[in-house]
C-alpha cells in the first residue's frame, strides 16, 4: 500500500535535535502564548479575497480584471495565486499552467516581486520540483528578508532536498518573523523528523490555535493534529481531532481520508470504504485512490481495487502532464503492490537524486530489496533512518531487509521497534512478505 513517511519519538533524537537547533524547535511549547500574526508583505495578499467555498467565484472576478486590463501585475499575481488555491481545493492539476501563466505575466508587467515569486516558489513545490522551489525562495527572500512565507517555502525544499540544519534553521527563522498556523506546522514536521512527537503534537496544537476561527485553516491543522495522534497509535486522540476538522468544515476531505485510516485499522473496512470513497470524490487525488484500492483488497474485491488503482494511475499522469514529478510516489505505488519492479527500481533511483531526503533513501531501499539486492538496500535503510524519525513503514522494511540477509536476530528488532513506534503497524502494514 501507499505510504507516506510516519514520524514519531524516541530518546535517541532529542541529542540530534539539540547538536542542530535551537529555539522553538528544541524548547517544549506547552506554555508559549500564540502572538498575533504579523503582516511581512506576502503573507495578507496570499489570504486577500479568498473565504470557504467561494474560490470559484474569485477567481471569475480576477479573470474578468485581468481581461480588462491585461497589464494588470497585481490581478494576474493573485489570479496565479487563487488557481494554486483552486487545484488545492479541487485536487486538480489543471490549474498548475494556468497558475504559472498568470504569475509570469504578472513578472513582465512588473508586478510585486516578493508576491509573484512567493507564489512561483509554492507552484514549484506543489509539483514536487523542489530545487525550483528553492531558488524562487530565495529570490523572493532576496526582495524581503522578513518575509516569513518565503522562508516556509525555502525550508519545504530544503527539507525534500535533504538538507536539514538548513531547513530547520529556515523554519525557525519562519515563526520568529510571523508566528501562524503554518509556521508551527512547520516546527511540527521538524519535530517529528527527529522522532520526536510529544514536541511535534504540542507544535501542532499551537497550529490549532493560531488557525483560529477560519475554517479551512483551522480543518487542516487538526486533521495534521490527528495524523501525529494516529500514527503513533493512539486512534482515541485522532477520532477526536478528525471529528473537529469535520465539524469546522464539513466534508473535508483530508479528514475523511485519514478517518477512513482509522476506521481500516479498527477493522471496520465497510466505513473505511465509505469515507473514502467520499473523500476521493471531493478531493480526487491518486493517494486517496490507492488507500481505497488498498482496503477493497483487504476485502477481496479484487474488481473493484483494480479499479481504483487504474483511477491512481491515471491520477498521477494527469499530476505529471500538468508539470508534476511523481517518480518516487509512482515508484513506489508500484513496489508495495510488486508492480513493475525492475522499472520501480529506476524510477527510485531518480527520485533519490532529485530528492535525496530520508523519504527518498527509504523508497530507494524498498526498491533494491524488492528486486532482491539486500545489501546495497540496508546502506540506503540506514540513511532513511539517520534522523532518528520514528517511520514505522521504514522501520518494517528494515526488518524485511535483515531478514534477507539472515539476520533474524536484527529482523526481530526493527520489527519490536515498529511496534513500538505505533502499536497498528503490523495491522497497516498488512501481509508480511513470506
Amino acid at each position: 500500500m501507499k505510504r507516506r513517511l510516519i514520524l514519531a519519538s524516541g530518546a535517541a533524537a532529542i541529542l540530534v535535535a539539540a547538536a542542530l537547533l535551537g529555539g522553538a524547535l528544541v524548547g517544549e511549547p506547552g506554555a508559549q502564548q500564540v502572538p498575533p500574526p504579523r503582516p511581512d508583505g506576502a503573507g495578507t495578499p496570499l489570504l486577500e479575497g479568498f473565504s470557504p467555498g467561494d474560490t470559484e467565484a474569485y477567481v471569475d472576478q480576477l479573470e474578468a480584471r485581468v481581461a480588462q486590463s491585461p497589464a494588470d501585475g497585481r490581478g494576474l499575481a493573485l489570479l496565479g495565486l487563487a488557481y494554486q488555491q483552486r487545484a488545492r481545493e479541487s485536487g486538480d492539476p489543471a490549474f498548475y499552467p494556468r497558475a504559472e501563466a498568470a504569475l509570469r505575466g504578472a513578472l513582465a508587467a512588473e508586478g510585486d516581486e516578493l508576491l509573484v515569486y512567493t507564489g512561483l516558489a509554492s507552484l514549484a513545490a506543489s509539483r514536487h520540483r523542489f530545487d525550483e522551489a528553492e531558488a524562487l525562495a530565495r529570490r523572493a527572500i532576496r526582495e524581503n528578508p522578513h518575509s516569513a512565507a518565503a522562508y516556509g517555502l525555502l525550508g519545504d525544499a530544503l527539507v525534500e532536498t535533504g538538507r536539514y540544519r538548513e531547513a530547520f534553521a529556515a523554519f525557525e527563522r519562519m515563526v520568529s518573523v510571523r508566528p501562524s498556523a503554518a509556521a508551527y506546522a512547520r516546527i511540527s514536521y521538524a519535530r517529528e523528523l527527529l522522532g520526536r512527537t510529544r514536541a511535534a503534537i504540542a507544535a501542532m496544537r499551537l497550529a490549532v490555535r493560531a488557525a483560529g476561527p477560519a475554517p479551512e485553516p483551522a480543518a487542516w491543522a487538526l486533521t495534521n493534529l490527528g495524523n501525529l495522534q494516529r500514527e503513533s497509535g493512539d486512534l482515541a486522540a485522532a477520532q477526536r481531532s478528525y471529528d473537529e476538522a469535520l465539524h469546522r468544515l464539513p466534508g473535508y476531505a483530508p479528514a475523511l481520508e485519514a478517518l477512513g485510516t482509522v476506521r481500516r485499522w479498527q477493522g471496520r473496512m465497510r466505513v473505511a470504504v465509505r469515507l473514502r470513497r467520499a473523500a476521493l470524490a471531493a478531493q480526487p487525488l491518486p493517494e486517496y485512490a490507492v488507500g481505497l484500492g488498498d482496503t477493497l483488497a483487504q476485502m477481496d474485491r479484487e474488481a473493484n481495487a483494480e479499479a481504483a488503482y487504474a483511477r491512481a494511475e491515471e491520477l498521477e499522469e494527469r499530476f505529471a502532464a500538468n508539470g508534476g514529478r511523481n517518480t518516487l510516489e509512482t515508484s513506489l505505488f508500484d513496489l508495495d503492490h510488486d508492480r513493475n519492479l525492475e522499472d520501480a527500481l529506476a524510477r527510485a533511483r531518480e527520485g533519490q537524486r532529485l530528492r535525496p531526503s530520508v523519504e527518498g533513501e527509504h523508497v530507494l531501499a524498498w526498491a533494491l530489496f524488492k528486486n532482491g539486492r539486500c545489501r546495497e538496500a540496508r546502506a540506503h535503510s540506514n540513511r532513511a533512518l539517520r534522523l532518528g524519525t520514528k517511520d514505522w513503514g521504514a522501520m518494517i522494511h528494515r526488518s524485511l531487509i535483515e531478514s534477507c540477509l539472515g539476520n533474524e536476530a536484527a529482523a526481530d528488532a526493527w520489527r519490536e521497534r515498529a511496534l513500538a513506534a505505533n502499536p497498528y503497524a503490523l495491522v497497516a502494514f498488512g501481509p508480511l512478505p513470506g
